[in-house]
């Protein structure tokens, strides 16, 4: 073992970087949702702003095909197939309005998935999948005997380590498991894409008319719908209240010069950030009664034959559209039998 492996591998360091590990991922993924896109980019990620372009014409029950299509070909296919099919999908957001905006939404989604699923899998894909799938498998950094209780990877041969040497069945840090993560991230990611292209493109109650016309009962839909719509209410009741509570003078960031003065300050925000949430749940309820309320007067439920403000209706563009989904599903079927295309377990 080398200087810098003693180091490494001295039992406190090799604990505090194996816990700091385990934590920093969801940690990471975490800020990036919530910093970057913040209260106000949640609030309009759920939010329709009309556009005149073909995908704003498009019936939405196309787009929703399109969705469905996506996500099965992506969960059969060899993972750089779903690549092609996720770069495809971005580049229909060049026809949306407000580009820039919608990329500050989807950027970070698209960012926390590939960070989070490549930290996951870098640590518990299983090491006999990974020898399968690659060949061979290198370890960047082993973790804790202990650890391996965790479902963390572990070799059931002796395996070299940097700094460490040949070890016998150590558990850790895999570079394969990395490539792997990033690998089939591809495939969540397509159908991230293709779902928020929905969401951006049509307007709710297009999208409830859509659902009922698919046969989806009106109740479940209207439920769906709701939940959806109900998204940017919520954030904009925590805004509000978090605000009020700084006008008011109270610092949620937890501070404290010596330790006990840091928990000290940490229990106070942690009182205050329940205070918070009774606010935010008391003005939700309120929400939802008013809400409960507009239905009954519009007489929801009266009648099992519904008509509509505005119909949607397919056109010439919208079986043009639905003849290639077709087609790239037909495809998708096909490549996922023909050897070195389809997806098999931990085979992306």
């Amino acid at each position: 073992m080398s200087e810098l492996g003693a180091i490494l591998y001295n039992p406190a360091v090799n604990w505090t970087i194996a816990l700091v590990y385990l934590l920093w991922g969801p940690a990471l993924v975490i800020y990036l949702i919530f910093k970057l896109i913040g209260f106000r980019g949640y609030m309009s990620l759920f939010r329709y702003a009309g556009g005149s372009t073909f995908l704003y014409r498009l019936d939405p029950r196309v787009k929703i095909l399109l969705s469905i299509v996506v996500t099965t070909v992506a969960a059969m296919t060899v993972w750089w197939i779903s690549a092609i099919i996720f770069i495809a999908v971005m580049a229909l957001y060049a026809f949306t309005t407000n580009v820039g905006e919608k990329m500050r939404i989807v950027v970070p989604l698209v960012l926390a998935s590939f960070i989070g699923t490549a930290w996951a899998q870098s640590i518990i894909a299983p090491y006999s999948y990974l020898v399968y799938d690659f060949g061979q498998v290198h370890f960047i950094y082993a973790f804790p005997q202990a650890l391996s209780a965790l479902g963390l990877t572990q070799a059931n041969e002796t395996a070299y380590v940097p700094f460490l040497g040949y070890v016998e069945n150590p558990v850790g840090l895999t570079w394969e498991g990395i490539i792997y993560g990033l690998q089939i991230t591809f495939r969540a990611v397509a159908a991230i894409a293709s779902g928020l292209l929905l969401i951006f493109t049509t307007q709710p109650s297009d999208i409830l008319t859509a659902l009922e016309k698919s046969g989806l009962p009106i109740e479940l839909g209207f439920t769906l719908l709701l939940a959806v719509s109900s998204v940017p209410k919520v954030l904009e009741a925590s805004m509000t209240t978090l605000n009020a509570l700084k006008a008011r003078g109270v610092d949620l960031r937890p501070r404290g010069g010596t330790p006990f003065a840091a928990i000290a300050s940490i229990g106070s925000s942690i009182k205050y950030v329940l205070l918070a949430l009774v606010t935010i749940v008391v003005l939700t309820v309120k929400d939802a009664g008013q809400i409960a309320i507009a239905a009954e007067v519009r007489g929801f439920r009266a009648s099992r034959h519904r008509t509509y403000y505005r119909d949607i209706k397919m056109g010439r563009a919208d079986y043009i559209a639905l003849g290639l989904l077709l087609a790239l599903l037909a495809l998708g079927i096909y490549l996922s039998g023909v050897p070195g295309f389809g997806a098999i377990p931990y085979n992306p």
